[in-house]
């Protein structure tokens, strides 16, 4: 009888493992790391920054979701997040947004700024586990320099932007898509 108690509470535990590990789900949120130190590499004159965090009501995803033709990943369906970069008297320079896109081994994490003419004024990979190193490459990543949100349709490889297309440089293009839409539909 002792055994068969045991063995029950064995099985109990057993599947209520399986099913916590069943319901597992990646989430791709993106943290700023070290913004103090990083700012300056994007905003040379910032001296400050004030985070922005704002609600994605179910219209704003659809919205988001239609123009991006594809679904947002989980953890970037509820709220969206970018910092305002400012002067030493307080004026905004542009904006820093962390983003994360799903790669072939987990999430490729980068950062990239707006100017006040909502225009990409640097960008750079924060941390990334793929194998792939060609979405790190300087020259790829330069030609993002000056694209807007309006150059969303034309932001694919082959059109404005030269480079192998690898799953790293097509995560990088959907995820600055992703971003800019929700910018654009969210932000300022």
């Amino acid at each position: 009888m002792k055994y068969i108690f045991r063995f029950i509470i064995f099985l109990i535990a057993l599947f209520n493992l399986m099913s916590q590990v069943g319901f597992a789900q990646e989430v791709y949120v993106c943290v700023w790391r070290n913004p103090e130190r990083t700012m300056t590499r994007i905003f040379k004159d910032a001296t400050d920054y004030r985070t922005v965090t704002k609600k994605i009501s179910s219209e704003q995803l659809k919205i988001i979701e239609k123009k991006l033709g594809n679904k947002l990943l989980p953890g970037q369906r509820e709220t969206y997040q970018y910092y305002e970069m400012l002067n030493s008297t307080g004026a905004v320079l542009g904006y820093i947004i962390a983003a994360s896109q799903k790669g072939e081994y987990g999430a490729i994490e980068f950062v990239f700024g707006l100017d006040i003419n909502r225009k990409i004024n640097g960008i750079y990979i924060q941390r990334a586990r793929e194998r792939d190193k060609e979405f790190k490459k300087e020259e790829f990543l330069k030609q993002f320099q000056s694209i807007g949100i309006e150059d969303i349709d034309k932001l694919e490889i082959g059109k404005i932007i030269k480079a192998k297309k690898t799953v790293g440089t097509t995560a990088i293009l959907l995820g600055l898509k992703k971003e800019l839409i929700a910018f654009d539909v969210l932000g300022k």
